[in-house]
């Protein structure tokens, strides 16, 4: 039996070391084709020295080396604000903090050169060529000379050449790697108070000496020393990878793995670390542990192929500054080990299936299901604790008491044999009247808090139960609930109420306006003394009239339909921005001939949603309409779309013209205008409609009110 045992352990360790070997293999395997899944990939780069904060970064450097020439030159220690600031002039901050911070950013310049672009070579020099300032031993110097400048074009992917003149004009030349003209335009929107972006700075307050009689030349060469922003902004540009190709690598290599621990037999997989304590852990922790790792894992292994393949996996795990060894052997640990941990997974996945269909679904789930254990525990004790009673309930502890009472009261009566009769029947009566005392308490108590509950359901909702009802009270507690819920819903119907009338009167003055011009001119019309000039004129006025009546009408059916939630929509992607914009150029004629200013602050960016595009474009329209007819007269409207995570919100704000006195709840509801002498044309459904048409999408509209500050929110989910 011995024997066996030790047996079965060598054939185990046999097992473990055999999987750990194939897991090695299978991982190390997997990352030997990372080149060729980069290659399947691999997208069309963009050259990484167009890029404007590189060029923004050279711009600076521009000031940093120039200091260090005139440094060398002199002899002597300078300050960036003794070279570069002329003079100074300001009451909202001291000199000294000026020239300091100033010195404080040219050094943080000087460090962001040194430490994050040491690839890039540079040299420096003013009209005595004697002096200069460089970082390399390769001949810059050639750039500016009439000779070929082949030698260079095979030791450098970039290089350019940037000079000033006798009045600081910059020039840029001899660029290669790069368009001239991008590069040219970039430099030309830059100044040293634009990089510095000092707040308490401006053109009239401090004067800067700009760079003269400098040269400079820059260059980043092919073979790359450094680990640095610079090489792992090449890096990028260089390795824009196909996300959708990789996930199908992955997807196709998870499919193999799947397929191979298939075929490995259940009685040797059964036995690898770890399997058999998988196996033992009931069946819901083991669907939450291996679909929580399933996602994990899958989710952290495309993540690692994806930042190895754009060679970005050790910046966003250890940092910038990392050996280049150190980085390699970085690189391939972690993608090995996030395989073989993915790999496990799905082969401990694929044993437990192989577990379950060899001892029975119906055996396994009665086995491990968690559900079933806590089920059978919970019964057992339940048994347990219904055959005795709880004494540290205070009901039980109570009645214990009185029936204890009650036995030792009687079994003393039965010691005098017929006196205890006497004394019984003495006892029961007292007990009698102790009882009927209670009972009419009870009694009392029940009948306030039912003569109070009738108060309430004829309709008395102010009355205050203020009696002290004993066990009643969390009775009382939840009737004075109740009450106050139906004082609230009454409140609610009397204002339903008030507004149903207010809409009908406020409809039947819409329709009858327009029809009682019409009548009135096709009575007009009847007589035959009327001019072709009145006629047309008569004729004129029914149109514009009948067609309010038209719009009017259309309008109630289309509110009553939102309002019912009869209404189909067409969803589709709509670009909201540009949907406001459309809305803005169509609805111009108004808005200009209300001399209202739209400052519109839009994302930068295209803003995709799912709406009806008819129904929002209604909505945007009914709200500048609305604008177009209320705001004051030259004022500024501010329409702003913020572009959030999960929501996207649209504020439209207006100075009312006049003095804002209704209610902003009131507003957006049928019929209502904020012109309550109801002279301005329009049916008063614009905000109610288009409070429909959001809320039907998924949205929600709000009005806020801040003295005449009228604004309008719109929230649409994505």
């Amino acid at each position: 039996m011995l024997d066996t045992k030790l047996k079965n352990n060598k054939n185990i360790y046999f097992v473990n070391l055999t999987a750990f070997i194939i897991l090695i293999i299978i991982s190390m395997g997997i990352f030997s084709i990372y080149p060729n899944i980069k290659g399947w990939a691999k997208e069309e780069s963009i050259s990484s020295y167009e890029d404007y904060d590189f060029l923004r970064t050279v711009y600076k450097s521009n000031f940093v080396l120039y200091k260090e020439l005139l440094g060398q030159a002199s002899q002597e220690e300078l300050t960036g604000g003794k070279i570069y600031i002329s003079s100074y002039n300001t009451h909202n901050d001291t000199e000294d903090n000026i020239i300091g911070n100033f010195n404080y950013e040219l050094n943080s310049w000087k460090s962001d050169l040194n430490n994050n672009y040491k690839n890039l070579d540079y040299l420096v020099y003013g009209d005595d060529i004697t002096v200069n300032n460089t970082n390399t031993n390769n001949d810059l110097k050639e750039l500016v000379s009439n000779g070929e400048t082949n030698n260079l074009k095979n030791k450098y992917s970039w290089y350019m050449v940037v000079k000033y003149d006798s009045i600081g004009l910059i020039s840029i030349s001899n660029v290669y790697g790069a368009d001239e003209n991008i590069i040219k335009n970039a430099f030309s929107g830059l100044n040293i108070k634009e990089v510095w972006r000092y707040p308490l700075i401006d053109e009239n307050n401090i004067k800067f000496n700009p760079i003269k009689n400098a040269t400079f030349i820059y260059g980043i060469p092919k073979d790359l020393k450094y680990t640095d922003d610079l090489s792992r902004m090449i890096d990028e540009s260089q390795n824009q990878i196909n996300v959708g190709a990789v996930v199908t690598v992955v997807f196709t290599m998870v499919c193999i793995i799947l397929i191979l621990s298939l075929l490995v037999p259940y009685r040797y997989g059964k036995d690898v670390f770890g399997i058999r304590f998988i196996l033992k852990m009931p069946f819901e922790i083991n669907c939450f542990a291996f679909g929580a790792g399933g996602i994990g894992s899958g989710f952290l292994l495309i993540s690692a192929v994806i930042e190895t393949l754009k060679n970005r996996l050790v910046q966003n795990l250890i940092g910038s500054r990392i050996d280049k060894d150190l980085e390699n052997f970085t690189i391939t640990s972690v993608n090995i080990i996030v395989w073989i941990i993915a790999i496990y997974i799905i082969f401990a996945g694929v044993m437990l299936l192989k577990h379950i269909f060899n001892n029975g679904l119906i055996k396994y789930l009665r086995e491990n299901i968690l559900t079933i254990k806590i089920y059978k525990y919970i019964k057992s004790k339940l048994i347990i604790y219904i055959g005795n009673i709880d004494l540290n309930d205070n009901s039980n502890k109570f009645i214990i008491k009185i029936i204890g009472l009650n036995l030792i009261i009687t079994s003393i009566c039965c010691i005098f044999w017929f006196f205890g009769v006497v004394i019984s029947c003495i006892y029961n009566i007292a007990l009698f009247y102790l009882l009927r005392k209670h009972y009419r308490d009870i009694k009392n108590k029940f009948k306030i808090l039912i003569n109070e509950t009738d108060k309430i359901a004829n309709g008395n909702l102010d009355i205050e139960i203020n009696n002290d009802l004993g066990i009643f009270n969390p009775l009382k507690e939840k009737i004075e609930k109740i009450q106050g819920g139906l004082r609230k819903a009454v409140n609610e119907e009397v204002k339903s109420q008030k507004m149903k009338t207010e809409l009908i009167s406020n409809v039947s003055h819409d329709l009858k306006t327009p029809l009682t011009s019409i009548i009135t001119y096709i009575d007009l019309l009847k007589k035959s003394n009327i001019s072709d000039g009145e006629c047309k004129s008569y004729i004129d006025t029914i149109d514009k009239k009948s067609q309010r009546l038209k719009f009017l009408i259309e309008d109630l059916f289309e509110v009553s339909r939102a309002t019912s939630g009869d209404i189909k929509l067409n969803l589709v992607n709509v670009d909201i921005v540009e949907l406001m914009r459309q809305t803005q150029i169509e609805l111009d004629d108004k808005i200009t001939n209300s001399k209202l200013y739209i400052k519109n602050n839009y994302p930068k960016d295209k803003t995709i949603l799912e709406l009806d595009s008819q129904k929002t474009y209604r909505i945007f329209e009914n709200l500048l309409i609305n604008v177009v007819k209320y705001a004051m007269e030259g004022s500024r409207v501010y329409v702003d779309m913020i572009d959030e995570k999960d929501k996207v919100k649209i504020t439209i704000k207006n100075m009312s013209a006049e003095e804002i006195e209704f209610d902003p709840f009131d507003i957006v509801e049928r019929f209502q205008r904020g012109d309550k002498s109801r002279n301005t044309e329009g049916s008063g459904l614009g905000l109610a409609i288009a409070k429909s048409f959001v809320e039907v999408q998924g949205g929600t509209f709000d009005i806020e009110i801040d003295g005449d500050l009228f604004k309008v929110i719109i929230i649409f989910k994505k």
